[in-house]
Parts: C-alpha cells; structure tokens; sequence
C-alpha cells in the first residue's frame, strides 16, 4: 500500500540477509525509496487543516494574506501547492519557490480543487500512537522553525520571508513519509528506531522527494544543508539553508548551550554568540506575529515533548 492507503506493486519490501531492528528500518527505507522511484510517494495532510483552508477560500473577506499564511500551516498541502505550480499546465518561467508565486501561477478556482482533492483522498491515517505523537512534534516543530526562519529573513534584504518560512517548513519534510510508512510496521517500532529511521533516512528521502516534486534547489539545499554548523556558502553570503539553522538551533531553548562561534550560518547572518542566545526575547513581538500566522502552538508544543 502507498501512503494514501493505495495498493502499489511498485511497494515492496526486498528480502534482506539481517534480522530484527535492522531489518525493520531498512525495510521501511526500502519501501519509501521504491515509492519515490515509481513517483508514487504521496503526502497526506490533516483534514481539518484543509477544510480551514476551503473555507476561508470560499470567504470573499478574506484576503490574499490569510490564505497564504492558513496554507503555510501545513507543510504536506504547501508541498502539493508548489508540486502543482511547478509542473508543465502551470509552470509561468522560474521554479515557484513560494506560497504566494505558486498560487498566483495556480489561481484560486484550480487551488480550491486541489485542496478539495487533498481533503477527499489525502487524510493522514495513522494506527499507532507512539507514531501519532511523533508526527505532532514533526508538525509542530516545523512550524516554530517556520516563523523564526521568517523573522530571521525579514532582517537580510537579499532573503524572501515567505520563502524562509517555505524553507523551515519543509526542512524535515523526509521524517513524513518514513513516520507513515513505519506505521504500517508499527508493532515492531518502539522510539529508539524510530529515531534510529529518521536519523539515518530523513534527509535522502527529503532530498529525493523535492528533486522529484521539481523543486528549486534553493530548498533542496535547504534540506540537505541545514544541519551542517561548518557549511561553506560559495559566496560567503547567507541563504535559507543558514535561516534554517539558526532557527533550529534556537528551538527548545537550546541556544544558550550552542558554541556559536562555530556555527558558520550565524556569521553570515551577521549575529554574534550574544545576538544568537538572546534572539528570541530581542524579536518577541515580531516572533509572536509569525507564530500566529502559522498556528503556532507553544504550550502544546512544551506538553508533547513530555
């Protein structure tokens, strides 16, 4: 079965010489890459999400804004957006590497009939809890990375924030269709290979699955990129691959406990150690308002990882 419940031929699991937990995370590997391969790995989304969404379309008093912004909240309904954008019947010059370019080249009347398609066949379905939980956290901390890589952009002039906030959505975007797929092995995952799945699958899958979606390689990098504290840039300039760092580094607290000095991301972004540790209380208005665009949901995000 695909990720949206559909069988597929092209999905099997290869027979493999070891046994066990290894086994369990290569096969699920195997199955996400056969997917990829056969470009039948699809990302279901969260209805109630898509309905929001539907909504506030159909709403004559909304603005442009507030569908940008409700879309943005979902990494798997971005990603379709942008997929549809960027392919043959849509695609007007450059690669779409935003919400709002990406909706200007669909128009509204084909965007409603993408989300309702994603609405009737694209529910996420999951069996088991601890993958349930999991799935939560990856929504939730993609959509913290999303707002801080927004306010981050919103001080390099040469950055879109609507494309930093692209970026730091899809930047795990690989953990999806593993998380998924594992669900359909689920009494044989406990956290520990989860972790172990995602560790070792994550950024390949995200990789592949961008470069299958026909996305620019400026979020490609983006993926491939971002945790790497000594990445070079060719042009010594910042880029959303180094949004995306600062802006997982400050999750959870954490900045405080990160050697900035050696992070490369934060030198060209043009902030030193200090300026890292206190930027989330130097930018506390202009992080609440990001954080409200996309749904952000502090408390809920501070419970689940308990």
């Amino acid at each position: 079965m695909d990720i949206a419940g559909r069988p597929s031929s092209a999905i099997r699991v290869p027979p493999h010489a070891h046994t066990g937990t290894e086994q369990a995370i290569a096969s699920v590997a195997a199955e996400v890459f056969a997917a990829l391969e056969a470009n039948q790995l699809d990302l279901p989304t969260l209805p109630e999400v898509a309905r929001k969404i539907l909504d506030m379309i159909d709403d004559l008093n909304v603005s442009a804004d507030e569908v940008v912004n409700l879309i943005s909240a979902c990494p798997a309904i971005s990603m379709h957006i942008i997929r549809a954008a960027n392919s043959a019947p849509f695609m007007k010059g450059d690669l779409a590497g935003s919400l709002r370019s990406a909706i200007s080249n669909l128009g509204y009347r084909s965007l409603r009939n993408m989300v309702m398609n994603i609405t009737t066949n694209k529910q996420i379905q999951v069996q088991c809890p601890l993958i349930k939980q999991q799935l939560k956290r990856l929504w939730d901390h993609s959509r913290e990375v999303a707002a801080i890589s927004y306010v981050l952009a919103c001080q390099q002039k040469h950055l879109k924030p609507e494309q930093a906030m692209l970026a730091g959505m899809v930047h795990d975007i690989g953990a999806l269709p593993l998380y998924l797929y594992a669900d359909h092995h689920y009494s044989r995952f406990d956290q520990a290979m989860l972790a172990e799945l995602i560790r070792r699958f994550s950024v390949s899958v995200g990789i592949s699955l961008l470069k299958n979606w026909n996305f620019p390689d400026t979020l490609i990098d983006v993926v491939e990129g971002h945790e790497n504290m000594r990445r070079a840039s060719p042009y010594n300039q910042a880029d959303y691959a180094d949004v995306v760092t600062m802006a997982s580094l400050q999750i959870q607290g954490a900045a405080k406990y990160v050697a900035w000095k050696d992070v490369l991301a934060a030198e060209r972004l043009g902030y030193y150690p200090e300026d890292c540790q206190n930027f989330l209380s130097n930018h506390a208005n202009q992080l609440a308002q990001a954080r409200s665009m996309l749904h952000v949901d502090l408390m809920g995000m501070a419970s689940s990882q308990h």
